[in-house]
C-alpha cells in the first residue's frame, strides 16, 4: 500500500473512531438531559465530583471531592459483578425518581468523619448539562476537527503530529468527562484520556513553533513523557479492574494537568521574550492566539484541586472553546505545520458552515426547554431543519447573486476570457474591441463603448487619479445624470482610453458589483493598452532601426568603393603609361621597375586588408607570446627607428590562438600607439595573470583617445587626417572571433587597450611553443 493511501486510512480510521465515540457519549449525555438527580455526581468509584455548581444541594451541604459515598437508602457501595461501586446510587436515584419520592438518604465518609445527609431529587438543569455536557462535546468535535487538519495538511512534520495527539486526547477527554460521572460507558477511555492528556502540553510547547535545542539534544524527552503518562493510565486501569480506588493516582495527573497548563504558558512567554528577528512576529501571533486560553485552563484546574472558589470555571468553559480555534487558525495562519500547501476558500468555508450549522442546532436545543420541549425532541426538530435551512439559504444567495448580482457570479470566468483574450492582441484597436465584446456578455447595456484618447504623460489628465505606486492603475468609475457609467483607463498617469457603458437594459441600476467588475475590466484594459502602444513603438523603432541598417550598409559598400577606386586609380595610371610605351619599343629603366613592384606590393597589400575584413575560420595553435611581439616590433622597424617596444611579461607565456590573426592585432594596435605617441614617445606590452584568465596590454604615452571614446572601434570612424579607421575596427573584429575582449582606458599619462584573454586559452609553459593543428584541441 502506497504511503499516501495509507495516510487516508489512518486518517479514516481515526476519524470512524472520533465518530464512534462521539456517538456513543452523546446517546449517553442526551439521556441524562434533565433527569433526575440528587443534587451531586459521583464518579464510578462514589466519591464525589468536582463537577458541580454551587446551586447543587450537595455543595450547598458541604459535601466536595474527594468524600466518599458509602451507603444510599441503607445500600451499601459494593461492585457487582459487570457493574460499578457506583451503579447502587445510580439505581437509588433512579428508584426514588420512580416512586416519586422527593430525597434520598447517603451515608458519607468525609475528612471530618462520616455523614449523613438528606439530598432531594429534581431534574437536572439544562445550564448545567450544557456546562458539563454538551459544551464539552462541541468543544470535542472542534478538537477533533483541528487534529485530522493537521495530520492531513503535514503527515510527517513533528510539530502536527504532537499537535494532532493532543488535539486528539483532549477531545477523548471532554467527550468521556460526563459521561465518566453519569452513563459510565466509557470510564476506561477517560482514564487514559486523563493521564495523557497532560504529558502532550508539556511537549506541545517544546515545539513550537520548532524544537527547542534541549529537544534537538535529546529527542527521546517526548517517549519519556508519553511513557510516564501510559504508565499512570495503566496503574489506573488496573486499579480499577481489582476494585481498588484511583483517587490517588487521579490527583496525580490532575495536579500535573494543572502544571503542564501554566508549564505551557509560562514556557512559550519565556521563549517569545528571547527570540528576536522576524520569528519573533509569528510568535505574537501564536502568543495571542494560544497562550491565554491555556493559562485560564490551568488556574482553573490549579483552584480546583487546592480547594479554592470555582468562579474561574465560569472561564474555563469558552477559553476551552477558543483553545483549538485559536490554535488553528495561528498554525494555518502562519503555516506552522510546514504543508506549503494552499489554503482552499472552498474548504474554509465548509467547516465555517459547519460549525455554524453545529451551533444553530445547540442553540436551538437549549432554548427548546422555555418552549416547553425536551431537548431530544429539539435535537430531531432542530438537525434536519438547520440542515435544511443551510442548503436553502444557500440556493437563495446563489439566486439573488444571479438575478440581482450577475457581475459577482461572472466575475471569476469573465476576467479568466478576457485575460485570455488581452494576452493574444497586441493592437489598441483590437484592445478596445476584446473590452467591449467582454462587458457585453454579462451586462446588458444599450451603449458599451472604449474609445481610446491621445496617450500623452499628464498626472492630472485622469480625473481622481489614485497613485498607489510607481506604476499605479488608475480607473475610477463615474455615473452621469443620463444612467451612463464613464470609466477613465489610465496607467501611469497616462490617459489611455475611456469606457462608457449603459444605461444598463429597463432602466435597472447598476450595483456595486458591477461596478467592481468594471474597474477590474478598466485595469486590465490599462495594462492591455499600455502594452500595445508600447508594441507599436517598438515595432516602429524597429523598422526605423532595419531602415538605418539597410542605409548604414548601402554607405559602407559605397564608401569601400570608394576608396578602393581611390587606391587602385594610381598603379592603374602607371601601369598605362608603361604599357602605352610598349608599341615605340621603349624599355624600362631600374627606376621604373622598382615603382611597379612597389604598386604590386602596394596592390596586394590592400587586397589582403580586404579579405581580413571577411569573416575566416580561427586556426588556433600554441605560440609564445615572446615571439608574437618580437614579429610586430620588426615589422614594425621603420616606424620605430631607434625606439624599442617595451616589453613586460614575466617567464614564458603560451596562448592558443591564430598567430597571423593576433600579429595583426598587435601591429595594428602598437601602429595606433606610435602614431598617437609621436616621435619622443614610448610604447610597450605588458601582461599580468590571475584566476580567471589574464591581461595583454598594449600602452603608449600619447595623449590619448580624442573623439568619442564610445565609437572608437567602429568602422571608417578616424581622428587621424589621413587614416581610414578600418585599423581598430579589424582589431576588435579579430580579438572578438578568438572570444576575447578588448576594450580601452586612461590612466597613469597612458592609454592603454587592454586585452581580457580566459584561462582556458592559456597553455601551459611546460608545452612546445609550436604544435600542430590537428593536435590542438
Amino acid at each position: 500500500m502506497s504511503a499516501p493511501s495509507f495516510r487516508r486510512w489512518i486518517l479514516a480510521l481515526v476519524a470512524a473512531s472520533a465518530f464512534f465515540v462521539a456517538g456513543l457519549s452523546l446517546r449517553g449525555a442526551v439521556a441524562w438531559y434533565e433527569r433526575p438527580f440528587a443534587g451531586l455526581l459521583v464518579d464510578p468509584e462514589g466519591v464525589v465530583s468536582s463537577l458541580a455548581l454551587p446551586s447543587w444541594e450537595g455543595m450547598q451541604k458541604g459535601l466536595r471531592y474527594p468524600d466518599r459515598l458509602l451507603e444510599v437508602d441503607g445500600v451499601p457501595l459494593q461492585a457487582a459483578p459487570g457493574h460499578y461501586p457506583s451503579s447502587a446510587w445510580d439505581d437509588a436515584v433512579e428508584k426514588a425518581a420512580r416512586d416519586q419520592r422527593s430525597s434520598v438518604r447517603a451515608r458519607f465518609a468525609t475528612s471530618s468523619g462520616v455523614r449523613e445527609v438528606t439530598l432531594e431529587v429534581r431534574p437536572l438543569e439544562p445550564l448545567a448539562w450544557w456546562l458539563y455536557a454538551g459544551g464539552p462535546m462541541l468543544i470535542a468535535s472542534l478538537y477533533t476537527m483541528a487534529a485530522l487538519i493537521a495530520v492531513s495538511a503535514s503527515p510527517r512534520g513533528k510539530l502536527a503530529r504532537t499537535f494532532a495527539k493532543v488535539a486528539l486526547v483532549a477531545a477523548l477527554f471532554l467527550l468521556t468527562l460526563f459521561d465518566y460521572h453519569t452513563t459510565r460507558a466509557l470510564v476506561p477511555l477517560f482514564l487514559m484520556a486523563y493521564a495523557l492528556v497532560p504529558m502532550g502540553f508539556f511537549v506541545l510547547p517544546m515545539r513550537l513553533p520548532d524544537d527547542v535545542p534541549q529537544l534537538r539534544r535529546w529527542p527521546w524527552i517526548p517517549h519519556l513523557v508519553d511513557g510516564v503518562g501510559w504508565a499512570l493510565a495503566g496503574g489506573m486501569l488496573v486499579l480499577l479492574a481489582l476494585g481498588e480506588t484511583t483517587v490517588g493516582l487521579r490527583d496525580v495527573c490532575a495536579v500535573l494537568f494543572g502544571i503542564s497548563l501554566l508549564f505551557f504558558t509560562t514556557s512559550f512567554l519565556v521563549r517569545f521574550v528571547r527570540t528576536k528577528g522576524a520569528r519573533r512576529q509569528t510568535l505574537r501571533a501564536l502568543l495571542i492566539a494560544m497562550v491565554p486560553p491555556h493559562g485560564v485552563l490551568g488556574l482553573a484546574c490549579m483552584s480546583v484541586m487546592l480547594g479554592l472558589p470555582q468562579a474561574i470555571l465560569w472561564f474555563a468553559i469558552p477559553a476551552l472553546a477558543l483553545t483549538p480555534l485559536a490554535s488553528l487558525f495561528a498554525f494555518v495562519k502562519y503555516d506552522l505545520w510546514g504543508s506549503r500547501a494552499l489554503l482552499s476558500r472552498p474548504l474554509t468555508r465548509l467547516i465555517i458552515v459547519t460549525a455554524m450549522l453545529t451551533f444553530t442546532v445547540t442553540l436551538c436545543v437549549a432554548c427548546a426547554p422555555l418552549a416547553g420541549a425536551s431537548a431530544s425532541v429539539a435535537l430531531r426538530v432542530a438537525a434536519p431543519a438547520a440542515m435544511l435551512g443551510a442548503g436553502l439559504v444557500m440556493f437563495a444567495l446563489g439566486a439573488g447573486d444571479r438575478k440581482l448580482f450577475p457581475a459577482r457570479a461572472e466575475y471569476k470566468p469573465t476576467i479568466e476570457q478576457l485575460s485570455e483574450e488581452l494576452t493574444l492582441v497586441s493592437d489598441p484597436g483590437e484592445v478596445a474591441r476584446a473590452v467591449e465584446r467582454t462587458v457585453r456578455r454579462w451586462l446588458p447595456c444599450e451603449n458599451v463603448s472604449f474609445r481610446q484618447v491621445e496617450a500623452e504623460h499628464d498626472d492630472d489628465s485622469a480625473e481622481g487619479a489614485e497613485a498607489s505606486g510607481p506604476r499605479a492603475i488608475i480607473a475610477r468609475p463615474s455615473l452621469h445624470a443620463g444612467g451612463e457609467l464613464v470609466l477613465p483607463v489610465s496607467f501611469h498617469g497616462r490617459a489611455l482610453g475611456m469606457l462608457e457603458v449603459g444605461p444598463k437594459a429597463g432602466g435597472a441600476l447598476f450595483t456595486s458589483e458591477d461596478l467592481v467588475l468594471l474597474r477590474t475590466i478598466g485595469n486590465l484594459a490599462a495594462l492591455a493598452m499600455a502594452h500595445a502602444l508600447s508594441y507599436a513603438e517598438l515595432e516602429q523603432r524597429r523598422r526605423e532601426q532595419a531602415a538605418a541598417w539597410r542605409d548604414e550598409r548601402v554607405a559602407l559598400i559605397e564608401t569601400l568603393a570608394a576608396e578602393i577606386t581611390h587606391e587602385v586609380r594610381y598603379p592603374i595610371n602607371f601601369f598605362r603609361s608603361i604599357f602605352q610605351r610598349g608599341p615605340h619599343a621603349q624599355t624600362l629603366d631600374a627606376e621604373e621597375v622598382e615603382i611597379g613592384c612597389e604598386e604590386v606590393e602596394r596592390l596586394e597589400r590592400l587586397v589582403m586588408g580586404l579579405r581580413r575584413v571577411t569573416l575566416r575560420r580561427i586556426e588556433r595553435r600554441t605560440r609564445a607570446l615572446h615571439d608574437l611581439v618580437s614579429k610586430a616590433e620588426m615589422l614594425l622597424r621603420d616606424q620605430l627607428g631607434k625606439r624599442r617596444v617595451d616589453v613586460r611579461i614575466d617567464g614564458p607565456v603560451y596562448l592558443q590562438c591564430d598567430a597571423d590573426q593576433i600579429m595583426q592585432v598587435l601591429v595594428n594596435l602598437l601602429s595606433n600607439g606610435l602614431d598617437a605617441a609621436g616621435e619622443c614617445g614610448d610604447v610597450g606590452v605588458s601582461w599580468s595573470a590571475g584566476a580567471a584568465g589574464a591581461e595583454l596590454v598594449v600602452w603608449d604615452t600619447g595623449p590619448g583617445v580624442s573623439g568619442d571614446p564610445a565609437r572608437i572601434f567602429a568602422p571608417w570612424y578616424t581622428t587621424k587626417p589621413r587614416g581610414t579607421g578600418l585599423g581598430l575596427a579589424i582589431t576588435h573584429r579579430l580579438v572578438r572571433a578568438h572570444g576575447w575582449s578588448i576594450g580601452v582606458e586612461r590612466g597613469d599619462a597612458r592609454t592603454r587597450f587592454v586585452i581580457s584573454i580566459p584561462a582556458t586559452d592559456i597553455a601551459d609553459a611546460a608545452l612546445p611553443a609550436e604544435i600542430p593543428e590537428e593536435e590542438v584541441a
